[in-house]
């Protein structure tokens, strides 16, 4: 079993594949004959959201299980129905290794053809973000039993304390003094989202109940002849179920749970995330600022304008981190010279027209016009224009591109 966390990661190694900073994943590798089965029992964390998803060793979905389409055991309650979130009930789900039926019965994961899977069980933001688990205790985490023999499980590995003793925690706090990699990514101003609506096909092991949208920004253009300092984005924010207010995780909102997050590009990695409830919300924009430290603006800046801070990401001299191969990268490999930004969207209501999952059925060329203020503006500034015109700043007029 391999645990997905960077606060419970000292060197980085499992911080891959774009994970979300306040989710933890626990995947386990799975073989075995066609036809046979696999029992899953656990109990329903207390947090935003939980499922357990079969992927193939391209990182692709197989299956899916969200929280609210498992039924729990008799006598218990699924907290993502009703209970008003507080009564943790238990569950038993199956997992067929065959292809699924066109009525597949309740609480079935399949693997159809494939028999090397991997299946992971993941949980966004636990209603106290110290308890990964959610609170889970009858198991804490899901119990595999194939063919009457069960599968040995790890204890939750616990948050490292304080946070600068992982490689992760110290990403906030150092400007970049790497080299541009020789693999070079496209990149342009204003930087360009795309839109991705999770299938079968989506790599990076995604979650199939999450859309997203992600942007490159390159440090090209914190350099002359451009010498912004900073990125910005503004959006109008979608409503949430804000379950760490104590309001349950199936009470009406746009969505279940949406997050803004800083990734490092060769590695994969994880820079820093911003989950609903902690962004800075003015009259329902919410703003974003990435940079480095030095170009960190002040928290009255911050305050005037209503926006929160992300680190762009940087590694001090010494440091190293693993890209998904477990090849160690350095700053002489140009990590965090790029950075990709990510919105990610949870579970958004069928009636909120301009969701992620919604736009991404239009085309291209309607998109932006179709998600209205909920389309994230971004564009590169100077630390000074930011201060003094706040997220406006990308608005003004921004030396042309060269190529």
């Amino acid at each position: 079993m391999v645990q997905i966390n960077p606060r419970t990661d000292p060197v980085g190694k499992n911080n891959i594949d774009f994970p979300l900073e306040v989710a933890t994943y626990w995947g386990t590798e799975l073989n075995a004959s066609f036809g046979s089965s696999m029992t899953i029992q656990g109990q329903f964390p207390a947090a935003r959201f939980m499922s357990l998803s079969v992927y193939d060793y391209n990182g692709n979905v197989l299956s899916d299980l969200p929280d609210e389409a498992i039924n729990p055991d008799p006598g218990q309650n699924n907290p993502y129905r009703s209970g008003g979130g507080a009564a943790q009930g238990t569950y038993t789900a199956s997992l067929i290794f065959g292809p699924q039926p066109p009525r597949p019965p309740a609480n079935t994961l399949y693997a159809g053809t494939t028999l090397s899977i991997i299946l992971i069980y993941r949980v966004y933001y636990p209603n106290d973000p110290n308890d990964l688990t959610g609170g889970a205790a009858t198991p804490v985490l899901p119990t595999l039993t194939l063919g009457g023999v069960p599968y040995s499980t790890c204890p939750p590995r616990p948050i490292i304390t304080p946070q600068t003793a992982t490689v992760w925690g110290r990403l906030d706090q150092i400007d970049f003094v790497g080299v541009e990699p020789s693999m070079k990514i496209p990149a342009g101003d204003p930087p360009k989202w795309l839109i991705s609506d999770t299938n079968p096909s989506t790599n990076f092991y995604p979650n199939q109940d999450n859309s997203y949208m992600s942007a490159i920004l390159s440090r090209a253009y914190l350099t002359a002849p451009y010498n912004y300092d900073l990125a910005v984005i503004q959006m109008l924010a979608p409503t949430f179920t804000d379950t760490q207010a104590g309001v349950p995780p199936y009470a009406a909102a746009d969505m279940r749970f949406w997050a803004l997050c800083t990734d490092e590009v060769l590695s994969t990695g994880v820079v820093r995330c911003i989950p609903d409830d902690q962004a800075s919300n003015v009259n329902g924009y919410v703003t974003f600022v990435i940079s480095d430290p030095t170009n960190q603006p002040s928290a009255s800046v911050l305050s005037q304008w209503g926006a929160s801070w992300l680190p762009w990401g940087a590694l001090e001299p010494n440091d190293y981190v693993y890209n998904a191969e477990e090849q160690i990268l350095t700053n002489a490999n140009g990590v965090y010279y790029y950075n990709l930004v990510m919105y990610r969207q949870t579970f958004a209501a069928s009636t909120f027209t301009q969701s992620i999952a919604n736009i991404s059925k239009l085309p291209v060329a309607l998109q932006k016009a179709a998600m209205g203020a909920y389309w994230p503006t971004i564009g590169y500034c100077t630390l000074q224009t930011f201060q003094t015109s706040g997220p406006a700043c990308t608005q003004i007029v921004h030396i042309t591109n060269p190529q």
